[in-house]
């Protein structure tokens, strides 16, 4: 057995699924290095242009920027979708990462002199390009590991193998957000939005060269006619609503992804700032945070073998990393141990420079040390929750419409954050952020209780690439 095999636990490995295994394994490393290399100090370093220097300033700016950002990927994202499913995935992948080539080479040009329309250009190409990433990647992956591992019937492999990406990926996430900010340190966080710009080229010319798809899914997609393009976007919006355990399994995701945008645009890194100092300790902080997602990303394709997913994918989903539970946990923390200004800082030093890897108040040890365990925690009950969802709609989704379902479901979740961005946005300066998060918590609970719900009727099963409604049994029997 090869090293690829072992690593991603391959109990059946033939030419195929190493092929899938061996571009994942290479395109990955680059492509997570690429994306959070920055990520600690994007927002932030557009914030303090608009704000002339200050973050708080200019968040209102950033705020209407997003929403720009969102609409243009919403209005996007299916239609992109579709065309993956029309002309292939490869060149729609790589047609994204030109894009985000592009628009971090324009964010790297920005300063406090720098025209709000060059802004708003640059967002809408960021949105652009989301639009076109969103669901791609898993909808080529998804397709050629049905014909790469047709005897993987119940679909307990494909929970492993993606534990094992998820892994790789968190792995490499995780080492990259020191050394962006250290980078940034030194060379100015422009010189990071240049790399990344080349980077983002590279990945779009390994997509195209490797990210190709079995003769079987080739010979199975539709010839590139507007009338069978067309067709293909009705047929996903169709086959949503087809049956009430997809419309209900669907919408009641997005309504939860909905509420992970309010906390990812709105909250996340304010939360970070307020309880840490610097770039350099917002970083940190995320690595310690990232190790132990190392480990539960892979353990959850392992232990999701040990689950019916009809019973535990609500229970999980409750748990998760943004959901019910989460925010309920944040919320309490942020209400006992408010972030305090001032008082006695303590410093972590890099050894032999005067760089500080950790800065933080006294006062925000407890409530970092109970951020830092909520997030491990719900981290696990998320890999659960995400994988057992993939393993049923492998199955349920055609693949010819895959790259669009994949597609229309961020479409539906951005739909439903544009209005929270705006009230929720109101709502952090006017009640703080622990109302805001509690208030976006039983957002998240509305989400479980609509999945909930759909996972009470009957799976599609398909057959011929065609879905039927039939009962089917996925409980996993006792090991």
């Amino acid at each position: 057995m090869s090293k690829l095999s072992t690593f991603f636990g391959l109990t059946e490995a033939n030419d195929k699924i190493l092929r899938l295994a061996k571009i994942m394994s290479m395109l990955l490393p680059i492509v997570a290095a690429t994306i959070q290399l920055s990520t600690t100090f994007f927002m932030v370093f557009v914030a303090e242009a608009l704000g002339g220097g200050s973050f708080i300033d200019g968040m209102m700016l950033v705020g209407f920027l997003i929403v720009i950002q969102m609409v243009v990927q919403t209005l996007l994202d299916y239609p992109t979708g579709a065309l993956g499913d029309w002309i292939g995935q490869r060149y729609v992948i790589a047609s994204a990462f030109l894009c985000y080539g592009l628009a971090y080479y324009m964010v790297s040009l920005v300063n406090s002199a720098t025209p709000f329309v060059f802004l708003i250009a640059l967002y809408a190409l960021m949105g652009i390009g989301s639009s076109q990433l969103s669901g791609s990647f898993n909808a080529w992956f998804d397709n050629n590991y049905r014909v790469a591992m047709p005897g993987d019937k119940d679909r307990k492999q494909y929970g492993v193998f993606w534990g094992k990406i998820g892994m790789l990926f968190q792995i490499v996430a995780t080492a990259i957000l020191i050394p962006g900010s250290i980078i940034a340190a030194i060379l100015g966080r422009a010189w990071v939005f240049q790399l990344q710009a080349v980077l983002c080229v590279v990945i779009a010319a390994i997509v195209l060269r490797l990210v190709q798809d079995f003769p079987e899914v080739e010979a199975a997609r539709q010839k590139p006619t507007m009338t069978e393009y067309t067709s293909l976007l009705k047929s996903g919006v169709s086959f949503l609503f087809s049956n009430k355990f997809m419309m209900y399994v669907t919408i009641g995701g997005c309504v939860i992804w909905s509420a992970g945008f309010v906390w990812g645009e709105l909250i996340l890194f304010p939360l970070y700032f307020s309880y840490l100092v610097s770039d350099i300790a917002v970083s940190s902080f995320r690595t310690i945070l990232f190790i132990p997602g190392i480990f539960t990303q892979e353990r959850s394709g392992v232990w999701s073998r040990k689950f019916d997913p009809k019973t535990w994918i609500p229970r999980f989903r409750l748990l998760q990393f943004g959901g019910f539970f989460f925010y309920i946990v944040l919320a309490i923390t942020m209400f006992l141990f408010p972030p305090a200004a001032g008082g006695a800082i303590i410093d972590v030093i890099l050894p032999f420079t005067t760089i500080a890897i950790m800065r933080m108040p006294a006062s925000s040890v407890l409530p970092v040390l109970l951020i830092m365990c909520t997030f491990t925690l719900t981290g696990l009950f998320g890999g659960f929750a995400e994988i057992l969802t993939q393993r049923i709609l492998l199955d349920v989704i055609p693949n010819k419409i895959r790259n669009g379902m994949y597609s229309l479901s961020p479409t539906i979740a951005t739909i439903f954050a544009i209005p929270q961005i705006a009230l929720f946005g109101w709502l952090i300066p006017t009640a703080g952020f622990p109302v805001t998060l509690a208030s976006v918590g039983i957002v998240a609970l509305i989400g479980v209780v609509m999945i909930r719900k759909g996972l009470s009727y009957p799976i599609p099963m398909k057959h011929d690439d065609i879905a039927k409604t039939e009962s089917i049994s996925l409980a996993v029997p006792a090991e």
